[in-house]
């Protein structure tokens, strides 16, 4: 792509968007015994056992003094701030988010964790609702109806999916639903025809085989046909604690998906967050992707960055 950077009216050269995913925080203490006479045993056990020992509190306030200190014009988090979906923990992660920015900055969406059983993630949602909202989001709009929202900022369209479910245990599958791809479809043509570069966030990878069958997106053949007819620009994912980078063909040219590895766990892959500079091209967007990384020692460091140039038609209808 030969296309000039170009200058935004909203934004200037463009907008700075972060990216963090399952932070895990810490567990409140005690865990009411009648609220685990479910699948929240065995995940309480696995907890204590073993991944209270890999998210710590330390990495992900490190993380987050780091990510502060680059002043991204919005942060996308997408799911798993909770282990148990707990009350208390909904009231925790709520603060967290307070701490991290206006909800104005801040956008979240759940993760498996936060659906753990049956009616967590629509009795927590509450806690969240401000950072949860789109643009166009009635107020006191009840759960079930809160995504896709959408936010525009400048040259970008940032939306947020739900693929949070309650499954049985042993299982950390996700599914968005049918009522959600039909709303999202509209929305990816409109933020199209207004000129504006798409990216979509999402918890549970949409490729097959990014993560096991167990843990998988049940519906990510639905999700990417409506993606593919559609067009998206970049694509963000959590779930596996890993790094990813791959592609997605759509109508409108290639997509990245990218996976960011878990926010406060060093194993297993140390605990990043992902910066992106988006900026509008003569014919399209060039995104500056740079990954800052957790050590074993204080601080963080930069990782591999890269490059993306898009190259859109519909960048031509921006104001």
């Amino acid at each position: 792509m030969t296309g000039q950077v170009r200058s935004d009216p909203e934004t200037g050269d463009g907008i700075t968007l972060a990216h963090l995913s399952d932070p895990h925080l810490p567990l409140p203490v005690p865990v009411p015994w009648r609220a685990v006479l479910n699948k929240r045993a065995l995940s309480l056990l696995s907890w204590h056992r073993k991944r209270r020992h890999h998210h710590r509190p330390e990495i992900l306030a490190s993380l987050i003094a780091d990510l502060q200190a680059h002043h991204p014009d919005l942060i996308a988090v997408t799911g798993d701030l909770t282990n148990l979906g707990l009350a208390q923990e909904y009231r925790a992660a709520r603060l967290w988010l307070d701490s991290l920015g206006d909800p104005a900055r801040v956008m979240v969406i759940p993760g498996n964790h936060d659906a753990l059983v049956a009616g967590a993630w629509e009795a927590g949602a509450t806690q969240w609702h401000p950072y949860l909202q789109g643009d166009e989001t009635p107020h006191g709009v009840d759960v079930t109806d809160a995504f896709p929202a959408l936010r525009r900022r400048g040259p970008l369209a940032l939306v947020s999916l739900s693929s949070a479910i309650a499954t049985a245990p042993a299982l950390a599958s996700g599914e968005v639903g049918a009522v959600q791809l039909a709303r999202l479809a509209p929305m990816l043509r409109a933020a199209r025809d207004a000129g504006l570069c798409r990216v979509l966030m999402i918890h549970h990878p949409p490729l097959d085989g990014t993560v096991s069958p167990r843990k998988a997106l049940r519906d990510g053949a639905a999700l990417r046909a409506v993606l593919q007819a559609e067009g998206v620009e970049l694509v963000l994912h959590g779930h596996s604690h890993r790094t990813h980078h791959q592609t997605l063909e759509t109508c409108d040219g290639a997509a990245a998906v990218i996976g960011v590895p878990s926010a406060s766990s060093l194993d297993p892959e140390a605990a990043a967050y992902h910066l992106y500079r988006i900026a509008p091209m003569s014919d399209g967007w060039q995104i500056d992707v740079t990954a800052r990384h957790a050590t074993s020692g204080p601080g963080m460091v930069t990782g591999r960055g890269m490059r993306l140039t898009l190259a859109r038609a519909h960048a031509a209808c921006a104001p």
